[in-house]
């Protein structure tokens, strides 16, 4: 990895010491587990994002109703 692929990301003492536990414990490097808390948080708010569509979805009955209905003819063709 060239130096211009990367950056210096301060962090508290300790979190630095947390993600080398994190690291020794899975033993991996501290920026693999860094990368695995980024994709971990970016699958979180996709979730929480769908939830709230769902929510919104949920919140008008024809539009329920109609998603509802979809579905069950996509399940139908499985």
């Amino acid at each position: 990895m060239a130096a211009s692929d990367t950056t210096t990301v301060r962090v508290r003492r300790p979190d630095s010491e947390r993600l080398h536990t994190l690291a020794k414990a899975r033993q991996a490097s501290v920026i693999d587990v860094v990368h695995a808390a980024i994709d971990a948080l970016e699958r979180q708010e996709f979730l929480r994002g769908l939830n709230q569509d769902y929510q919104q979805l949920r919140s008008d009955p024809q539009l329920w109703e109609q998603y509802v209905a979809e579905r069950q003819e996509w399940d139908a063709l499985a």
